[in-house]
């Protein structure tokens, strides 16, 4: 059999050694937008494409300007605290704690300046209570009209409490009344009430059905499973029946480190009353843990995904692109304060096209850290080049006849 000669070899060995070198070429794109129908406030909300691949993004005019904008994330607007005028605390003809109340408004306000209320209760009962919060609003002194989906409040000690609750800012006046569920239902002593915007008013969320798959040897796990990553903001789970209040985790899925987050869920068909939420900070992953008490099954697992919107000021009929997978061109001055939320909740978000190939975007900067170590692929291709040739050295020496 013929033998590599040693020109050969070493150039396969320097080829294996600069294939070690070589650095992939960065993926710029761009996703043309829909031209807006108006000046003004305009949005758009990124896909699971866009959201995957979404720091250093930005936005352009047709001339490559970088056009500043901001972000719908969590925190966007910070809470606005309400005073309440005319608040009466009691009971309705059933017996029930109630609370009805007007808003009073700062100056310049309007009733939905902020896309929600969060309103705070203070409760005074003996645990272990789960209720119902039964909520109506009055608006422009009409008729109170019931708002279709209830929420719960309990106090299970030491598992967990919960006295908050959110209703949309539809109204001018609102009642509430708290129906028992299990225990004695609590007293309402007091009422606090904010205004806030949660990014989700802007870019809702979107649930999507996940696979479930126990995890072997470990009791009381569930693996939840997506297609691809998103960037997941919560789950709703629905036990077995029937499940009594119990916590539940949601952990990554290697299983290090403590819980993105913990619940209260129960599902007691014979009650009509069921919880199934579980809240997580925004996490960009494709599989999540699930961790339950002994016992326990769940029957299935929706995830809920937010996408995140970008807000920027846009002339009418203007192409702007977005470019993603480099660095961000900086936009001149900051575009700070926003003017009433109802105008960006009115505004259609704009159409995203497909990606295609960047010219104008920016490949991104190597930090620091990285460029302290430019030599290490080098010397790991030249100890690769080395060996090789060693290896044909002895190789040659142990056929070479004595």
């Amino acid at each position: 059999m013929r033998r590599a000669g040693p020109k050969r070899l070493g150039g396969l060995v320097a080829l294996v050694g600069a294939m070690a070198c070589s650095q992939p070429a960065p993926r710029l794109v761009r996703r043309d937008l829909a031209p807006p129908f108006q000046s003004g406030w305009a949005r758009v909300v990124l896909d699971a494409p866009a959201q995957r691949d979404s720091r250093g993004l930005w936005i352009s005019d047709a001339e490559g300007r970088s056009v500043p904008f901001l972000r719908g994330r969590e925190g966007l607007w910070a809470p606005q605290p309400l005073e309440l005028r005319h608040l009466n605390l009691g009971t309705d003809d059933q017996g029930r704690p109630t609370a009805d109340f007007e808003l009073q408004l700062p100056a310049g306000w309007e009733v939905g300046e902020r896309a929600r209320l969060r309103l705070d209760l203070d409760l005074q009962g003996q645990a272990p209570w789960v209720a119902t919060v039964v909520a109506a609003r009055q608006r422009a002194g009409g008729e109170f009209l019931a708002y279709e989906a209830e929420d719960h409040v309990y106090d299970l000690s030491p598992s967990g409490h919960r006295t908050s609750l959110r209703l949309p800012w539809d109204g001018d006046r609102y009642r509430l009344s708290l129906r028992p569920e299990q225990g004695r239902v609590p007293r309402i002593l007091g009422l606090r009430a904010w205004a806030e915007t949660p990014p989700e008013a802007i870019s809702p969320h979107l649930q999507e059905d996940a696979a479930l798959a126990p995890v072997a040897g470990r009791p009381g796990s569930w693996r939840v499973s997506l297609g691809a990553p998103d960037r997941i903001t919560g789950l709703e789970v629905v036990l077995a029946p029937p499940a009594a209040p119990l916590r539940v985790e949601v952990c990554p899925a290697q299983g290090e480190g403590g819980p993105l987050a913990s619940a209260l869920l129960w599902n007691l068909p014979a009650l009509g009353s069921r919880a199934t939420r579980v809240d997580l900070p925004p996490t960009l992953a494709q599989d999540l843990l699930l961790r339950l008490p002994e016992g326990a099954q769940p029957v299935s697992v929706k995830v809920r995904l937010h996408r995140e919107a970008l807000l920027f000021p846009a002339e009418k009929g203007v192409a702007y692109c977005l470019h993603l997978g480099g660095e961000a061109k900086p936009a001149p001055g900051d575009l700070g304060a926003l003017p009433s939320s109802r105008l960006l909740l009115a505004a259609e978000p704009l159409g995203l096209g497909p990606e295609r190939p960047d010219p104008d975007g920016l490949p991104r900067r190597v930090d620091a850290a990285a460029r302290s170590r430019p030599w290490i692929p080098w010397v790991a291709g030249l100890a690769i080049l080395g060996l090789g040739v060693v290896a044909w050295r002895l190789l040659r020496e142990g056929r070479d006849p004595v």
